[in-house]
């Protein structure tokens, strides 16, 4: 019986075969469509929920760099009107105080003007005497006894006597400066017997209930900041309310001398509850 050796023996093929390759399956298979179209729009949904979802992470890490900022600040009035002379005389009557509530069109102050008031005596004098002739020439004028030029002229004559009068009238009545809005008197710069000019401030009017703060925000806080972001504000005279606020406006500029942007803060109906000029702590984002 003869032997083969190992060396000579033919060779057994392999039983084991080599796994077949997988390809990784497309993400578009799910929809079922190899189409590029679809695959593109796809390709673009990605890309722009990648954006979306960077932009959302940068906008929190920003309110949060935002939230605990605190700035000190006093609450002023919204409305505040400064009251002017608007011509030159002497005081004859100051007829408001400091804390005195007012209505629009109340009486704040009277100047004496000598020369105002003979110009609307002379003036409602010549009225009177124009409207004397027109009288006298209308029944002349129905007799046939003046011609109907005449009439006209007499008539066109007391119109314009009347506007002058009116006028001399409607600047003797600046003589009396009026408050113009309901409001809390908060100042008052003159006396009686004062000579004043056309442009001396008499009082301050302001509406104490809606308030404001002028906070100033450092330039490297400032991309924290937002348009109606909320406000906290506490009085720091020991307040137990927080007052809820609002920003209103950002400035466009930077201050260069200290590196803040103004921004301003609204609190409604406020003065409720702490005086205009109160200092209070603002807490921006809460």
């Amino acid at each position: 019986m003869v032997h083969q050796s190992l060396a000579t023996r033919p060779a057994v093929p392999s039983r084991t075969v080599p796994p077949k390759s997988h390809p990784t399956p497309d993400v578009l298979d799910v929809f079922g469509s190899k189409d590029n179209v679809v695959r593109e729009h796809f390709q673009r949904v990605l890309s722009l929920s990648a954006l979306a979802m960077s932009l959302i992470l940068m906008l929190i890490a920003t309110v949060a760099d935002a939230r605990g900022l605190v700035l000190t600040a006093p609450l002023e009035p919204v409305r505040a009107t400064t009251v002017y002379t608007g011509l030159s005389g002497q005081m004859r009557d100051v007829r408001v105080q400091l804390g005195d509530v007012v209505v629009a069109g109340d009486t704040l102050a009277v100047i004496h003007s000598r020369d105002l008031e003979l110009k609307e005596i002379i003036a409602r004098v010549l009225m009177k005497k124009a409207r004397a002739v027109e009288s006298r020439l209308s029944e002349m004028y129905r007799r046939g006894l003046v011609s109907a030029n005449q009439f006209e002229s007499v008539r066109f004559d007391t119109e314009v006597a009347h506007y002058r009068w009116l006028a001399a009238y409607l600047n003797l009545e600046k003589t009396a400066i009026t408050a113009p809005r309901n409001g809390l008197v908060v100042k008052v710069d003159v006396k009686v017997g004062d000579w004043v000019l056309s442009h001396t401030a008499v009082a301050q009017v302001i509406d104490p209930r809606d308030l404001q703060a002028q906070l100033f925000v450092p330039e490297d806080r400032l991309n924290a900041i937002r348009m109606n972001m909320p406000l906290s504000a506490m009085p720091t005279a020991g307040g137990k309310r927080a007052l809820r606020g609002r920003i209103i406006e950002i400035s466009p500029i930077i201050d260069s001398q200290n590196g803040t942007c103004k921004v301003t803060g609204l609190f409604l109906d406020a003065g409720k509850y702490v005086r205009p000029g109160a200092l209070v702590n603002v807490t921006i984002g809460r």
